[in-house]
């Protein structure tokens, strides 16, 4: 690689925003949320805490529950709104069950699709080709 080439590399990751923030409007509500991007390592954890197994033996298999992984991506991925605020936590119990009571399907869908695109998962990234 060429010094210049290298000079700009290391400028682009060390000026590069680690945590890229975006307004999303929810129609419904009337309001925008604002998502910021999530590392590798928070989405591991919340993929972990997500999964569990079924069967016994070889027929034993990984299931991922995508409605509690989408309602944990967006609590930790908000920053407004405050998924922990006292007032829902008094009236919900948990931040996620706060998610799943107060958002539609599709609203937590959405929005988790759209915090996975800004952490790296989007896809309209190049496709390496074989």
């Amino acid at each position: 690689m060429s010094d210049n080439r290298q000079t700009a590399v290391l400028h682009a990751l060390l000026s590069a925003d680690t945590r890229p923030q975006k307004d999303i409007p929810m129609k419904r509500l009337d309001v925008d949320f604002t998502i910021q991007a999530l590392d590798g390592k928070t989405i591991s954890r919340i993929q972990e805490q997500c999964t569990h197994f079924a069967g016994k033996g070889g027929k034993r298999e990984k299931i991922l529950d995508e409605e509690q992984f989408g309602a944990l991506v967006i609590q930790k991925s908000c920053v407004v709104p405050d998924w922990t605020a006292r007032e829902l936590t008094d009236k919900y119990g948990t931040p996620a069950d706060a998610i799943m009571s107060l958002l539609l399907a599709g609203e937590i869908a959405r929005l988790s699709s759209e915090i996975l695109e800004i952490s790296g998962f989007g896809s309209d990234e190049e496709e390496v080709k074989n």
